[in-house]
């Protein structure tokens, strides 16, 4: 009698122990967790709310767009419409930018583009980036992601058009992301893009990579691509290694091309790459892939 006793008292002990131990890790976890969100979003984003100039600053036709979020009315765009009379089916250039400034900083890229390769090109800016209202987050820009999908689709603007995802360094995971789980493009083009978030951290800070280790891992996800893809990279990118791109390009299924922009740093890349850039992009979004 005495031995079911004490076996019985061991068994509430430890489960005691137990309870406690549940408690103290949960009582850690909210303490920790938003403190690894704090973390992360403050190394991760750098936003600039000041927007200077717009589409039509460089000459230009466009539309204030406002959509997203719970009111409607979160995230701000600008839809650029192609210039009339454009042969064969026109490009949709549906832009996801990186994690730092705001939409103003694409314009010079985007009429480089819009002059040379022609289509028209919706461009938004994450919560918490240029007008949007908000703060921006990892599970933020990929639901942003996809309400800007949703909306060039309400307005009609994809209707009989070929739909490109253009993304940019981390707008590239955001790319990935939502062409694998949303509505899938045409095509993609990706811009210095990383393998995956835990190995840049591992690269830039290694003693909190850990924070990272479960969000935006293109290289899980690229595979799973079923559209055409373009993958731009300069050699010369100190910021996100050429060899991240290379990795990523090697991950992803076929067909797909890689441009190597010789001397290329990680912004700018239309600059260096001249007439070669956007020859390489207009021949991917209006040839024929096999």
């Amino acid at each position: 009698m005495g031995e079911v006793v004490k076996q019985k008292r061991m068994k509430l002990h430890t489960t005691g122990q137990r309870v406690v131990w549940m408690s103290v890790g949960a009582f850690l976890g909210t303490l920790f967790n938003p403190l690894a969100s704090w973390l992360k979003n403050t190394f991760l984003f750098h936003p600039n709310v000041k927007v200077e100039g717009s589409p039509a600053a460089y000459g230009l036709p466009y539309e204030e767009v406002w959509f997203g979020g719970p009111d409607g009315r979160t995230l701000h765009g600008w839809y650029i419409p192609a210039k009339s009379g454009e042969g064969g089916q026109e490009p949709l250039f549906l832009w996801f930018h990186g994690n730092a400034g705001n939409i103003g900083h694409r314009l010079a890229h985007v009429r480089v583009l819009y002059e040379q390769v022609g289509g028209s090109h919706f461009l938004f800016d994450y919560q918490g980036f240029g007008h949007s209202h908000g703060k921006p987050s990892i599970p933020g820009i990929l639901a942003d992601g996809r309400d800007a999908i949703a909306v060039v689709h309400q307005r009609g603007w994809a209707t009989g058009k070929s739909v490109v995802y253009f993304g940019e360094s981390l707008g590239s995971a955001v790319v990935i992301t939502v062409a694998v789980e949303a509505i899938p493009p045409s095509r993609v083009i990706l811009l210095a893009p990383f393998h995956s978030l835990r190995a840049m951290g591992d690269l830039r800070l290694p003693l909190l990579s850990f924070l990272v280790a479960e969000d935006l891992n293109s290289a899980r996800l690229v595979g799973k691509l079923q559209v055409p893809l373009l993958v731009i990279h300069g050699t010369d990118d100190r910021t996100i290694p050429f060899q991240q791109g290379q990795d990523l390009f090697v991950l992803a299924p076929e067909p797909k091309r890689f441009y190597c922009v010789e001397g290329g740093a990680h912004t700018k890349l239309y600059e260096t790459g001249g007439s070669t850039y956007t020859r390489e992009i207009r021949e991917f979004v209006r040839g024929r892939i096999d």
